[in-house]
């Protein structure tokens, strides 16, 4: 799959997921396990903690979603390969986060959403508001694509697929 095609699906897909199950960190994550056939049910329900801004609000699940694909892509395998195992993923990972935060103006989702993830009222709420889901749908669809943008770079400096 091309790498137009490969955006194109993971845009959409993220996006569907969103709109229709929420769980942004999910939505990006399982777009690419389907796209590039990584599909691991452990993984995807761990995510499921980094929704919310890890459901207080703090880094958009969008972009922490996002960051794992990446690590699933060039992070490190195991941990007998030390801090240089680490130091592969630094760079898309930084170019990920400084997108984000250029595109939106904040990587915290309390700030993107308007939303207090400790008050059950203002979830409720945030749920409830179409003006801004709709919001947090183009945001997990662009995330998507961006990660989409950055992998085949990654790869092909490092050499690696799993």
């Amino acid at each position: 799959m091309s790498q137009e095609e490969l955006k194109r699906k993971v845009g959409v897909l993220a996006s569907r997921y969103e709109e229709e199950f929420h769980g942004c960190s999910q939505a990006v994550l399982l777009a690419f396990q389907e796209a590039l056939g990584l599909k691991d049910d452990l993984l995807f329900r761990a995510a499921g903690s980094l929704v919310g801004g890890m459901y207080s609000g703090l880094t958009c699940g969008a972009l922490t979603g996002g960051l794992l694909v990446i690590g699933m892509r060039v992070g490190r395998r195991k941990m007998e390969e030390g801090l240089e195992g680490l130091l592969e993923s630094f760079d898309p990972a930084q170019r990920l986060v400084k997108w984000f935060e250029a595109e939106y103006g904040t990587t915290s989702c309390r700030e993107l959403t308007g939303t207090d993830w400790f008050d059950m009222e203002q979830v409720m709420l945030f749920l409830r508001s179409p003006d801004k889901l709709k919001e947090c749908v183009k945001r997990v669809g662009k995330t998507a694509e961006k990660v989409a943008e950055i992998i085949p770079e990654m790869e092909e400096r490092s050499g690696s697929q799993p």
